[in-house]
């Protein structure tokens, strides 16, 4: 207990927070397993916006007093972390990206909806939208010695992003899309998973950004032990900072606004009901699509079908037809008096 006592001071003692920036939840230090030993490491991001680690996310304002006589101090410049600062910082954490994935963006899945209540089939590609939607997986060792999953969501709808664009510059943005909203996706996995703010001044970016996280305590003969006895063995993450392959899902709220550079995760992350996510099966989205689409159209057999108009039995082929061209059941004789016979 003195060992887990001294760990838990050492952060405080050693990175004061009026000269770093603690990444690190600081109310859980104190339950560190004689298993496990914190590493804790001062990751410096480069100030200097040509290394592109940083971009200016608010522009700074000046003092200005309002029509109401009411003063209003002047603000410095918003920082926000890029990609790569973000990275340095992963990598320093220990923090490993388990996959991404494309998903039904929700245009698509109302559009699916609406389609599948009035058996109408889905013609994916037909129509316009062109909006994108990924999930992102990351593994983050806890200071309690498991790792939980950090699941986010981006999507981009295209019309709100590409406002006041050029043709060509709508183009370019259209041909990295899936790229573009990928990478965010990750990014707002880590913004969450570190508590990154949503914004730093130039001075708190002078502070070194401290992370923590678990290994190993090759001290401990125990945990020695095991450690030779799975060295070679790939399936025991040594280095994860948990001992087992369960891990905690946590989901990331979606964005209010979307299209926007930077989400802040300014709230703690709460678990979500089942309603707030569901898991998709593993297929490509314009495939689930269709799939959906067939399944609602296609009659199923030894089935009696009557025509919705005058009660006339229909055979599956006209079943099929008439929801095609016309969204409901008809027979041939209805067909033709709404004006579409073959």
């Amino acid at each position: 207990m003195e060992n887990q006592n001294k760990n838990a001071l050492q952060i405080t003692a050693q990175y004061p927070a009026e000269r770093y920036n603690l990444l690190v939840p600081m109310q859980t230090v104190a339950e560190i397993a004689e298993i496990h030993k914190p590493v804790m490491n001062a990751v410096q991001i480069s100030i200097n916006p040509a290394d592109k680690e940083i971009y200016m996310q608010e522009k700074a304002k000046e003092a200005w007093t309002g029509r109401d006589g009411k003063y209003h101090p002047a603000t410095p410049a918003g920082w926000a972390l890029t990609k790569k600062g973000l990275n340095k910082l992963m990598r320093a954490a220990g923090i490993k990206i388990l996959g991404t994935r494309p998903i039904i963006p929700s245009t698509c899945q109302k559009c699916a909806e609406v389609n599948r209540s009035i058996g109408r089939p889905v013609n994916c590609g037909a129509c316009g939208n062109k909006d994108v939607k990924f999930e992102a997986r990351i593994s983050v060792p806890q200071l309690t010695g498991e790792n939980i999953e950090i699941v986010a969501h981006k999507e981009i709808a295209v019309q709100d992003a590409a406002e006041g664009m050029t043709e060509n510059q709508r183009k370019e943005f259209l041909k990295f899309r899936n790229e573009m909203c990928e990478t965010k996706a990750i990014n707002r996995a880590l913004r969450a998973a570190m508590h990154i703010k949503g914004t730093y001044t130039i001075e708190e970016l002078r502070k070194p950004f401290v992370v923590a996280y678990l290994v190993p305590n090759l001290d401990n003969e125990a945990v020695k032990a095991e450690a030779v006895k799975h060295f070679f063995t790939t399936s025991q993450e040594l280095y994860g900072g948990h001992m087992t392959d369960t891990r905690k899902a946590i989901f990331v709220e979606d964005d209010i606004e979307e299209g926007m550079e930077y989400e802040t995760p300014a709230k703690p992350i709460s678990q979500p009901s089942a309603q707030s996510y569901k898991e998709l099966p593993q297929e490509h989205p314009r495939q689930m699509q269709q799939n959906a689409a067939n399944k609602s159209t296609t009659p199923e057999p030894n089935t009696t079908y009557v025509c919705s108009v005058c009660g006339a039995k229909c055979s599956d082929r006209v079943v099929a037809y008439s929801q095609q061209k016309f969204g409901k059941t008809l027979c041939m004789k209805c067909q033709k008096a709404e004006g579409g016979g073959r």
